[in-house]
């Protein structure tokens, strides 16, 4: 069971748009604990109301004491195994809870920590926050080696093991509650899973009706947010420490030097002796590492210089906005500001470097578009033992590999390639997410580009195991493939890669193998939509040996999308088999 703590106050607009999304939760069992903080405009009676419309909803009330003391009067209240927080703004997509929860019945890790997704004026656009931590989905995760993750400090995106939350408390009468709590959770957990696929809908207010953190210039904000990060900081130690304060210069506390030039001298007078004592105890080397405008900044700001201060968050002011709140897409304001948000105004002017920019096949042949042009030519290096080599002439940009260059004398043989550059020589990087798109080049051979270790990559596979035709047959999906299995083998629908949604058995014979699944069963797992235009119900198909191990289930050459019921069998680009529901 997962117990949901959902805090109320004066939130009568959006609270049955957020409590409907968590009834409609595919992941049906259910705790959801409403704790009435006080509100005084409504929203305690629409909270009271929905114990009678669904059992699994219970109400507790309490004098206004904040959103610390909520969440902990709920968790205290908590009977599942698994503990969750959800603000009564924001809205979830249905799968939400049932991929969180079933990533940790996977891996036994501590908490599993999902996608976000900013939903401004009732269209959603990617959480620049975690646009980086969440960008792929990696399962039992060591977050002493992934130390970005702590560039996630939402605590309403994950659900947490409830052994591993323990005796854990929000800080109380204080804002940036979830500061202090996830960074030391990340800080004490010995696996997390990262989830690439959005879990999580955070609200961004309309200008006229702020949230905590969209009020950024009040006295009481800046005292908190210093709070908040030492705090946090204080739980750490070691390089992750060091880490930690790096990321907080750049993220949480930068975002105070964004409104200085807009607050009173009794604010800025504050400010200076905040930080002063915190970048005290800061390793020198960490302003070393910050980009050279931001560094100044805090050096000015570590030394009480503040009218230089001043002038210097002030003197690119096009650079700067002091709304927190981003789309995505373009870094815009939600706000309608037209000056660009966010790290990207302290960045330090990037050199020209080539990189990949884009990934596309015309036929048999392999374009592979890169920025930073003029170059002079691409060549792909064939990994040991073979080590050959193919050079491809760049023109306009890009490269043209006709992949048959790829095979070998003897035909195709599995193997990887690394895509090089020359002028500068080099493997090609890839610093953007880049489309990568697969191709049957015949019967049996794939060419999948990749991304390991931030390198372009070809790779020649040759699979053993593949489906071949799916389809409705009499109210079941099937699916038809071809390569030798052991007995047991499972087929998985996945949300996420390595997180089953769903399993179900294969029927084996020889060299060909079935799999038949009630249509209603998959009918069950479509979520309703929690808002207008959200992204329609997919899976991923996986294998699952009687060993445990699994592996995604490719589709054969020239597979044509089918209809199968209320769905569409198709590939993703990957050339995973894919089953996606139709509105």
């Amino acid at each position: 069971m997962l117990t949901v703590v959902v805090p109320v106050h004066n939130v009568a607009p959006y609270l049955d748009s957020c409590l409907g999304s968590l009834a409609r939760q595919t992941y049906r069992d259910l705790d959801v604990v409403l704790v009435d903080d006080g509100s005084t405009d409504g929203s305690g009676e629409l909270a009271a109301a929905w114990p009678a419309r669904d059992p699994r909803f219970r109400l507790v009330r309490q004098a206004n004491r904040g959103l610390g003391a909520a969440r902990n009067a709920g968790a205290a209240l908590a009977t599942g195994d698994y503990l969750a927080f959800v603000d009564a703004d924001d809205v979830l997509p249905a799968y939400a809870f049932e991929v969180l929860v079933n990533a940790l019945e996977q891996t036994g890790s501590d908490f599993a920590s999902g996608n976000v997704a900013l939903l401004t004026d009732g269209e959603l656009a990617p959480s620049p926050l975690h646009r980086g931590t969440h960008r792929v989905t990696r399962l039992a995760a060591d977050p002493r080696e992934h130390r970005y993750l702590l560039y996630d400090r939402l605590a309403c995106n994950k659900v947490w093991r409830r052994s591993f939350w323990g005796d854990t408390r929000f800080p109380e009468g204080v804002r940036y509650e979830d500061i202090p709590v996830t960074i030391p959770a990340y800080g004490r957990a010995r696996a997390v899973d990262v989830l690439h696929v959005p879990v999580y809908y955070w609200r961004q207010r309309p200008a006229g009706d702020p949230s905590i953190s969209q009020r950024m210039a009040e006295p009481r904000n800046l005292e908190d947010r210093f709070a908040a990060v030492n705090r946090a900081l204080s739980a750490l130690d070691g390089e992750l420490a060091t880490w930690y304060a790096e990321t907080a210069l750049q993220s949480d506390l930068r975002l105070v030097l964004e409104v200085l030039p807009d607050v009173d001298d009794a604010y800025r007078a504050r400010f200076r002796k905040l930080a002063s004592a915190f970048l005290a105890d800061v390793d020198a080397a960490v302003l070393t590492r910050l980009p050279s405008r931001l560094a100044t900044a805090w050096r000015l700001a570590r030394d009480g210089d503040l009218d230089s201060l001043v002038g210097l968050v002030a003197s690119r002011p096009a650079l700067l906005c002091t709304h927190i709140r981003i789309t995505a897409a373009d870094q815009r304001c939600v706000y309608g500001c037209r000056a660009k948000p966010g790290m990207d105004a302290w960045r330090d002017p990037a050199p020209s470097k080539v990189r990949a920019a884009a990934v596309s096949w015309s036929g048999n042949r392999l374009r592979l578009g890169v920025a930073a042009a003029p170059l002079a030519l691409l060549w792909l290096r064939e990994a040991a033992p073979a080590n050959r080599a193919v050079v491809v002439p760049a023109v306009g940009g890009a490269g043209t590999l006709r992949v048959s260059r790829l095979r070998g004398r003897e035909g195709w043989v599995p193997g990887e390639w690394t895509v090089n550059a020359a002028p500068p020589k080099g493997p090609l990087p890839v610093t953007d997410p880049v489309a990568l798109p697969c191709r049957w080049v015949d019967r049996d051979t794939l060419v999948a580009p990749v991304v390991r270790g931030g390198v372009l990559r070809v790779v020649v596979e040759r699979p053993t195991v593949f489906a071949a035709e799916a389809g409705e047959d009499v109210g079941d999906l099937y699916v038809d493939g071809f390569g030798e299995l052991p007995p047991g083998t499972e087929i998985r629908f996945e949300r996420a890669p390595g997180v089953p949604s769903m399993t179900f058995p294969l029927v084996i014979a020889g060299p060909k193998w079935i799999a038949r699944v009630p249509m209603v069963d998959l009918v069950a797992g479509i979520g309703t939509p929690a808002v207008p235009g959200e992204p329609p119900d997919t899976w991923r198909t996986a294998l699952r040996g009687p060993d445990g191990t699994s592996a995604p289930l490719l589709a054969r050459l020239r597979w044509t999308p089918a209809p199968a019921g209320p769905f569409v069998v198709d590939t993703d680009e990957r050339g995973v088999l894919r089953l996606t529901a139709v509105a």
